[in-house]
């Protein structure tokens, strides 16, 4: 939306009816919290702001409003207004600390491991079959517990039902229809091939706005050989299709892999012409050393120029672009680029749930710290080994010691385990806070 350029706050009120009911001001941990995942420190003045707003008031009838207060909530207003509409704003940055948040900022649960492709480079550890084959869906009741959870003790906005494969369930659109009634907002991630016509209607009715879509590559060869599954490429982009037409929100994310990498430079040209929002793309990071995932793997120094050049791309047809996986400053500089700030989220900014209820440092960390339905969310959320994957005491000593450790956070544990720390230790003792 336009800002006028006058100190008058009635554009505040027109502003917050628009984004105010996609926003959540979180009292616990005082942040601000606006979609899909960004993340605001407000002082005690802003939360009681904030709060004036939510609570149905006037921008102009706050408290103590005098010449000075008005310019400084008008400010305020219009650094929130340029961050939702991703441009520069000139808020104070607060330098980022390990307790940023206490509470996470999303959560995903993956409501089952049953798949219908075979993907290569499956986080779920498939190893190739389709899905996890000794893995049992969850049932409905405690998917339900598990965001009463989400709701009343996490105090998330937002999360996604994940797989495996989501639309595998017949009862999905019944817990989506649930999360509305508790007043979270929705996601689904989801590969596509199943999303026809009618199932994408059942899920917008449902209460589904925006959905994520796996795409692999534009070209269908590529995209059906690391999927498992031939045909699945057109099924996707037929799912992408048909849930646009029923008024969901498309982005489409791809995993990065040796296969694939030539053909990414492609992707922002086609989720263009397929009316997505937005594209992201992450890296491939195996959790084990076998045949079927060495030869997908890219290592961090070689990863960087491929984001640069989708970036560029995405940026040419105008698309916006997120890169997702966490990356060490001193091989590649996401911020400097625009791309964010890209630390590990593994029981921090994401809580994520698996089909038997555990909760995992990440979907892909098939260590649980505890079990939600077993346990609640403070027993496992804030127990030791939970707490210490938070504050990364898993990093190498030659982070702990960077000053930009803050930021990248040593990176991601699971590439270290898997690729060793070679490349780290060919550049940490170079990096002097420059923008590699």
């Amino acid at each position: 939306m336009s800002i006028p350029e006058t100190f008058s706050l009635d554009w505040v009120d027109d502003f917050w009816k628009t984004c105010g009911p996609l926003a959540l001001l979180r009292l616990e941990d005082g942040v601000l919290i606006l979609p899909p995942n960004r993340v605001y420190r407000v002082n005690p003045t802003a939360q009681r702001i904030l709060q004036w707003l939510q609570d149905g008031n006037r921008a102009e009838d706050f408290p103590g409003l005098d010449d000075t207060r008005r310019l400084q909530v008008d400010e305020f207003f219009r650094n929130i207004a340029l961050a939702v509409s991703n441009k520069t704003h000139h808020a104070t940055r607060i330098p980022y600390t390990f307790d940023y948040n206490k509470l996470p900022i999303l959560g995903e649960i993956a409501v089952t491991y049953r798949c219908n492709n075979r993907c290569r480079f499956c986080y779920a550890g498939c190893d190739g079959a389709c899905g996890r084959l000794d893995s049992k869906d969850i049932v409905a009741d405690d998917i339900k517990k598990i965001i009463d959870i989400f709701k009343d003790d996490a105090k998330i906005p937002f999360f996604s039902f994940t797989g495996g494969e989501p639309l595998l369930r017949n009862d999905l659109e019944d817990l989506m229809r649930y999360a509305e009634s508790r007043g979270l907002r929705i996601n689904l991630v989801t590969n596509g091939t199943l999303a026809t016509k009618e199932r994408a209607k059942s899920l917008y009715d449902a209460g589904l706005r925006t959905a994520q879509i796996s795409l692999e590559s534009p070209d269908e060869t590529i995209h059906d050989h690391l999927c498992g599954r031939k045909g699945s490429w057109k099924q996707t982009i037929e799912g992408i299709e048909n849930l646009r037409t029923a008024g969901i929100l498309v982005q489409t994310n791809t995993t990065s892999t040796r296969i694939n990498i030539e053909s990414i430079a492609d992707l922002p040209a086609l989720c263009k012409r397929l009316g997505c929002i937005r594209m992201s793309l992450n890296l491939f990071v195996p959790t084990k050393r076998s045949p079927q995932t060495d030869p997908l793997f890219i290592p961090y120094e070689e990863i960087g120029k491929t984001i640069d050049v989708v970036r560029k791309n995405a940026a040419k047809v105008d698309l916006e672009f997120h890169w997702y996986s966490p990356i060490p400053i001193c091989i590649y500089n996401p911020i400097s680029r625009g791309l964010g700030n890209k630390s590990c989220a593994a029981c921090d900014g994401l809580i994520s749930v698996d089909p038997e209820g555990n909760v995992l440092p990440c979907s892909s960390w098939d260590e649980p710290v505890g079990n939600l339905i077993k346990e609640g969310f403070q027993e496992v959320w804030f127990n030791k080994r939970a707490q210490a994957i938070k504050h990364k005491c898993f990093a190498h000593e030659k982070c702990k010691g960077c000053s930009a450790f803050t930021a990248c956070q040593g990176a991601c544990p699971l590439y270290w385990q898997y690729a060793g720390y070679d490349e780290l230790l060919r550049h940490a003792d170079d990096y002097q806070g420059l923008h590699p």
